[in-house]
């Protein structure tokens, strides 16, 4: 009974990383990466749209990871779900340290933020 229990609990707890997390990753593919995209600033353009190529879907990997492992999938696949989850908070973890390594502080360099003037 206790792989039961351990299946509800990684359920519970993706569920959980979801409701903080879903909203913080759309805010930034909607938000964050057009503005940097605009910036005035050519290497924060230039970062904006790699970040956005990059990262920008994993709203998606992380939408499907959390539909696809519900307590019967964890239970039918122990060794692929901890495999699929290490990919995906690795993926996570490279997103938040790309986040707050390069392209916050981008956005806080001076015109860094700043959207291009309409010619």
């Amino acid at each position: 009974m206790k792989r039961r229990d351990d299946a509800e609990r990684a359920r519970a707890l993706i569920l959980d990383i979801d409701h903080l997390l879903r909203g913080h990753l759309a805010r930034e593919d909607a938000d964050l990466y057009p503005a940097m995209m605009g910036a005035a600033d050519p290497r924060t353009r230039a970062l904006g749209t790699s970040a956005a190529g990059e990262m920008g879907g994993l709203l998606g990997v992380w939408t499907d990871y959390r539909d696809h492992w519900t307590v019967a999938t964890i239970l039918g696949g122990t060794r692929r779900f901890a495999a699929v989850t290490g990919g995906v908070i690795g993926a996570l973890s490279l997103r938040i340290e790309m986040e707050n390594d390069v392209l916050y502080p981008a956005m806080d360099r001076p015109d860094g933020g700043a959207a291009r003037d309409a010619a």
